[in-house]
């Protein structure tokens, strides 16, 4: 709750449409101190539990000033997606641009300067845009098709993979199907191989009968078959529970 507390007093959204800027900051947080206190098996399954929990139905931002009612309200807004999905996409913008970069943003954002001290700050009033403004400013690249692919589509971007006989083909599918060059890493045997998907595509060469593994240290936020099937099984098991006497 501290956190929480934090990221919605000393940042403030502009608008209730930029409520993931509270909560998603204040999910990862808890994470992110885990892995700082006790290490990484920690954090990752800290970020597991929040990633069962996505829902993917109302997208974080819907682009209309999404009235406050409405963020929890069912078939309307995104409820708790505003926390875990938020809060994942952190943990894949930090692997995208590196700890250095990621968290002089987050200050920046919070703060309104890289190296905060007590009493030379004030609360302050931010909305998306001005984070995508620091991101591209502290990096040198514009990073809006990250956000727009994460926080305005519902659907989480599904990565594609083919084998052929040369090897594996990569590609990501997102809504729109607008451009999303996100890099992943590939491990074949005992190497990891970073694919840079330029436009959204990629490529790794396979030896005959090599076994790979897409995203081997889960880095990157994406669609994944086998947590749908977990979460259908416990909805499923929800129901049969409830219509019993």
């Amino acid at each position: 709750e501290f956190a929480h507390e934090w990221f919605g007093n000393q940042l403030t959204h502009r608008d209730w449409d930029d409520f993931w800027l509270h909560e998603g900051f204040g999910s990862y947080m808890q994470p992110l101190y885990a892995q700082w206190l006790r290490g990484d098996m920690e954090y990752m399954a800290a970020l597991m539990k929040q990633r069962a929990a996505l829902v993917n139905k109302y997208p974080v931002i819907s682009g209309r000033g999404l009235p406050e009612n409405e963020i929890y309200k069912p078939g309307e807004g995104p409820g708790n997606d505003t926390y875990y999905k938020g809060s994942l996409m952190l943990h894949t913008l930090r692997g995208l641009i590196g700890d250095e970069a990621f968290f002089r943003a987050t200050r920046e954002l919070v703060y309104g300067t890289a190296n905060p001290r007590p009493g030379g700050f004030k609360p302050r009033h931010a909305s998306t845009s001005d984070f995508i403004a620091i991101v591209k400013r502290i990096t040198g690249k514009d990073y809006r098709w990250f956000f727009d692919g994460y926080l305005r589509s519902a659907a989480l971007p599904e990565l594609l993979a083919a084998r052929d006989a040369g090897g594996l083909s990569l590609r990501w599918k997102i809504a729109g199907d607008t451009a999303f060059p996100l890099p992943v890493q590939v491990r074949v045997g005992d190497r990891v191989i970073d694919v840079s998907m330029t436009d959204g595509r990629g490529r790794v060469d396979l030896p005959e009968g090599a076994s790979y593994t897409l995203d081997p240290h889960s880095r990157v936020l994406r669609e994944l078959p086998h947590i749908a099937e977990f979460q259908k099984d416990v909805a499923d098991r929800a129901k049969a529970a409830a219509k019993k006497p």
